[in-house]
């Protein structure tokens, strides 16, 4: 049978292999582009093909200056980073991040990979609550199921 993952895995990574900043949810669309070929000879049912297929990463995370600054930069440079969504390496339940234990969380091997453009990113600051931002990256070309580690 095959083993469920918890969210709390399952995260988003840097070129380096490293996570982003202290994300709270990640969000992987892949969306396919069907394209109406019906025909007469189809009858009363509607024929379809898939055209193109797009992808997005969507993060919402605490804020830290430097993590936001990071990604400001990133953005303003109009390049696409190289970015990894898949589980993370350490699964220590008593070691954390936060705590010291990691300096940050790595990827294990299998991942998907692809290269992204930073669409939109978004500070909140409301009154009595943590400062959070989210983040959206769009793909451009596609993404693939990678294997390489990341240090």
């Amino acid at each position: 049978m095959s083993k469920i993952i918890k969210g709390d895995n399952l995260m988003l990574f840097d070129a380096e292999g490293k996570s982003l900043a202290f994300a709270t949810a990640h969000t992987l669309t892949i969306t396919a582009d069907a394209v109406d070929i019906s025909s007469k000879d189809h009858g009363i049912w509607g024929g379809n093909e898939v055209n193109k297929i797009t992808w997005e990463i969507s993060s919402e995370n605490l804020y830290t200056v430097e993590a936001y600054d990071s990604l400001f930069e990133k953005m303003i440079a109009r390049e696409a980073i190289d970015v990894f969504f898949g589980l993370k390496r350490e699964n220590d339940p008593d070691k954390t991040v936060a705590d010291g234990d990691y300096p940050n969380w790595t990827k294990e091997a299998t991942c998907y990979n692809g290269k992204a453009f930073i669409t939109s990113l978004t500070a909140n600051a409301n009154s009595g609550e943590n400062a959070t931002f989210s983040l959206t990256l769009t793909g451009t070309g596609k993404i693939t199921k990678a294997t390489a580690t990341g240090e």
